[in-house]
């Protein structure tokens, strides 16, 4: 408990001063208040040098941790504990290559946590390799052409400045096109000479020279000369978003060519331009990529080479995980939107410390997903996004909502407003309550809730959600219903916790079959915050509520890649009511976590079914629960957290019908029900009948009697049903109308329209030796099902607020639309 108080001290003072608001995550403001002002930066030194990393924060940190990963290793070392500040600096020795590799920095703002960690800085070994040429190069041209002189530069780190000589002379005041490249334009005799080029590593002060020359001869024939390539065209380039690149063509012949430039199906980008060097593309960005053609053409002779254009990216977090809040021992799915080229590798942390892959931790693709939620869990989660361009982080603030345990003993206790009041077994509705019994509590069954729900996107304006229910032996589930509720905006926590606790929990109006874990939620609002849970009703026609899942912003027209259409190969009809879905998704590239499948029968034009497959490598899934001798039409989608694919093609399959023998059976067993038992006889029936003759002449003697005792209390029972309905404010005990009489039923009902209030949000403990105040009800809605009673029969109040349902073996439907929906005791 006290490691637990101390947290929270800690997240006081951190979250809840004035939010940073020059300071940018990805696409988002971050909502802690502190932040790193400067980043350890990526480094390049030669052995036996020493090298300074340095980190710097806004608000000054407790303490500092280093980290070292080395090149060749995936695990991070802790390198040193440093005292705290705003900055903090790491000396490196680099007396061994062993040194290289990505560092770090972690401000920890208590003792243990919350700990924040820096993007990663590389630390490289400066290197020029010697050149590898071994051959003169020779190029003889028309006077007029273009002649390019390319120097091969070997491999650098940092990359090597490149200069030219003539004749063994420095060529000075030259414009290098790629860094690389002499370009001659319209060539004269006088450029005839030896050429040769020279590399230069600056942070080691040494020059590689090349060990070819390259012989150009340029002559006045001005007869015709064939079209050719002076050098062979570099076929692909690889740039760095941001950069400028010129892509390279050049030919020589007499009469001089023309180069022409075009793009496969589509235009040049606005921001190049064509000139005798090849075509220079400007601030290339990722539209940018492509096939581009090149043409040299004089009038008797064309030749064309193409050339490939990749842009590369370093890695950007976009979609920073949510602020969330769990339950521990509950479960965790956090999402984290990246860009990058190559796709980056992501690295999860919470506190400083990353995450390992276990059976409870899996990590897929840009998913955290934590089955078992623990209590050092609490604090900054981050997700880093890492390629060979660089490093970026996204992160949030994780909370997690203790066990509550009874004074006295260990039995964990619910996590939820409603099951903690469950658990005390009053109810305080109107001032009154009944206290339920040993004997009630012992012969009660147990009702196992739905599990914490997670939320995909579909569309700017739809979610799904998906649920689980455990492998229970408790009650039956008779349907489930959806509900959500809109979260306050972020800039005002004030505001927002005045929204939250006050907006109301709106019921989707779909009962969705108990075997069923998924639901289209429609008609929401972009870039709002939702919450989801689930509610299960039983066979009891009581129902529990799952934990909310965490908050969700629906973004808008959000930028990630767009998702693989599955292609749905085959549908086959296994039984009367199950149909096999076989599909393919030919793209890997795209990292899905699932796919929905969607169903209905093709004679309707309702909403389709939906179902959930987990998993991008699920390839068939069995549709049960179907009708016999029925035509179904199915689609498929592929999904992400925050995207969905198209639809894929319908197929239309037909359920097999009923066998005879299946049709007899079932016959058979319904006749077999209704026949006397095998100890049953006639002589039982002759009983029978003496028996209901003796009580019909008794009852015929009764009830005049009966009737004159009626008319005598009828004026008395009137009077006491109008006092009865004037007094508003009185509680009644509601229950299910059983032949008449009211049953002791334990479902409580109400039409309090005040019941918007969040169950998991806020979470009351009692005292020792006290009842919780805070009262549930139930979602069912109460409407009489006994319609020849009309409501009024053997004392049922008339004109009462509380619905009160009968025995009817039909579930009670759930309150629907924008009704508050509360839970019972």
């Amino acid at each position: 408990m006290t490691s637990i108080l101390s947290l929270c001290g800690i997240v006081v003072v951190l979250f809840c001063g004035p939010i940073a608001g020059s300071h940018v995550t990805g696409e988002k403001k971050s909502s802690l208040a502190m932040f790193f002002t400067r980043q350890p930066q990526p480094l390049a030194a030669p052995l036996d040098d020493t090298v300074n990393f340095e980190c710097s924060l806004n608000i000054g940190a407790r303490r500092f941790a280093w980290y070292h990963r080395p090149l060749v290793s995936k695990k991070w070392k802790r390198l040193a504990y440093l005292p705290g500040g705003k900055t903090s600096q790491y000396v490196v020795n680099f007396d061994n290559k062993s040194r290289a590799g990505d560092y770090r920095c972690v401000a920890f703002y208590g003792e243990r946590t919350p700990g924040l960690a820096s993007d990663p800085a590389r630390l490289t070994l400066a290197e020029i390799e010697k050149f590898s040429d071994k051959n003169d190069v020779l190029i003889q041209v028309a006077q007029g052409n273009t002649v390019p002189i390319t120097c091969p530069v070997p491999h650098s780190e940092p990359r090597a400045l490149v200069s030219f000589y003539k004749d063994n002379k420095l060529i000075k005041d030259v414009n290098l096109v790629n860094g690389k490249t002499l370009v001659i334009k319209n060539a004269t005799i006088a450029d005839s000479g030896s050429y040769h080029c020279k590399a230069n590593n600056y942070i080691l002060m040494q020059v590689s020279e090349a060990n070819h020359k390259t012989i150009l001869t340029v002559h006045a024939n001005t007869t015709y000369q064939p079209l050719s390539f002076v050098k062979q065209p570099q076929t692909e380039y690889t740039v760095l978003r941001g950069k400028n690149v010129t892509l390279e063509c050049y030919g020589a012949g007499y009469p001089v060519p023309r180069v022409f430039w075009s793009r496969l199906g589509s235009t040049l980008p606005l921001k190049s331009v064509v000139t005798s060097e090849g075509l220079t593309i400007v601030h290339v960005q990722p539209s940018d990529r492509g096939e581009y053609d090149c043409q040299l053409n004089n009038d008797y002779h064309r030749i064309k080479t193409m050339i490939i254009l990749k842009v590369v990216e370093p890695p950007r977090v976009i979609n920073q995980p949510e602020e969330s809040m769990f339950f521990e021992g509950g479960e965790l799915e956090l999402f984290c939107g990246v860009t990058g080229e190559p796709e980056p590798t992501i690295e999860w942390l919470i506190n400083g410390e990353t995450l390992k892959r276990s059976k409870t931790q899996i990590i897929r693709g840009s998913t955290l997903f934590i089955s078992e939620v623990e209590k050092k869990h609490a604090g900054i989660v981050q997700c880093v996004a890492s390629n060979e361009y660089g490093s970026h982080s996204g992160y949030s603030i994780l909370k997690v909502t203790p066990k509550q345990h009874i004074i006295g003993t260990t039995e964990s206790q619910p996590n939820t407003t409603a099951e903690i009041n469950a658990s005390i077994g009053k109810h305080t509705r109107g001032g009154g309550g009944i206290r339920r019994t040993d004997k009630q509590k012992k012969g009660t069954v147990e009702m196992i809730p739905p599990n914490q729900p997670y939320v995909t996107r579909l569309s700017d304006t739809s979610v799904m959600v998906r649920w689980t229910v455990k492998e229970n032996e408790g009650l039956a589930i008779q349907f489930f219903k959806v509900q959500y509720r809109e979260l306050g905006s972020k800039a005002n926590k004030q505001t927002d916790e005045q929204t939250s606790k006050q907006s109301k929990w709106m019921t989707a109006n779909s009962e969705i079959p108990s075997h069923v874990r998924s639901f289209e939620v429609t008609d929401l609002q972009s870039n709002h915050t939702y919450k989801f849970r689930i509610a299960a009703v039983y066979s009891n026609n009581d129902n529990k509520l799952s934990p909310n899942s965490v908050p969700f912003h629906l973004h808008k027209n959000i930028e990630s890649k767009k998702m693989p259409i599955p292609l749905l190969t085959n549908t086959e009809a296994i039984g009367p009511h199950e149909v096999l879905l076989i599909w393919q998704n030919n793209d890997k590239s795209t990292k899905i976590d699932g796919f929905y499948i969607y169903h209905r029968a093709s004679t309707s034009a309702g909403d389709y079914v939906k179902t959930t497959v987990e998993g991008e490598d699920a390839y068939n899934t069995t549709i049960s629960h179907l009708q016999a001798d029925t035509t179904y039409e199915f689609k498929i989608q592929s999904f992400s957290v925050n995207a969905a694919s198209e639809f894929s093609q319908i197929l239309r399959q037909k359920t097999k019908k009923i066998s005879d023998s299946e049709v007899d059976l079932e016959t058979e067993q319904e006749v077999a029900e209704n026949k006397l038992k095998p100890g049953e006889s006639n002589e039982t029936v002759n009983v029978t009948f003496i028996i209901v003759g003796v009580a019909t002449l008794s009852l015929l003697l009764l009830g005049g009697l009966g009737i004159m005792c009626r008319r005598a209390r009828h004026k008395q029972e009137g009077q006491e049903s109008q006092n009865e309905e004037r007094v508003t404010s009185k509680t009644i005990t509601n229950g299910r109308v059983m032949n008449g009489g009211v049953t002791d039923s334990k479902i409580n009902i109400t039409s309090n329209p005040l019941a918007g209030l969040d169950a998991s949000d806020d979470i009351m403990q009692p005292k020792s030796g006290q009842q919780s105040p805070m009262e549930m009800t139930s979602f069912l809605n109460g409407q009489n099902n006994n319609g020849s009673n009309n409501g009024r029969n053997n004392g049922d109040a008339t004109g009462s607020d509380v619905n009160v349902t009968s025995s009817h073996s039909e579930p009670p439907s759930l309150l629907q639309g924008s009704l508050p929906i509360e839970q019972r005791l």
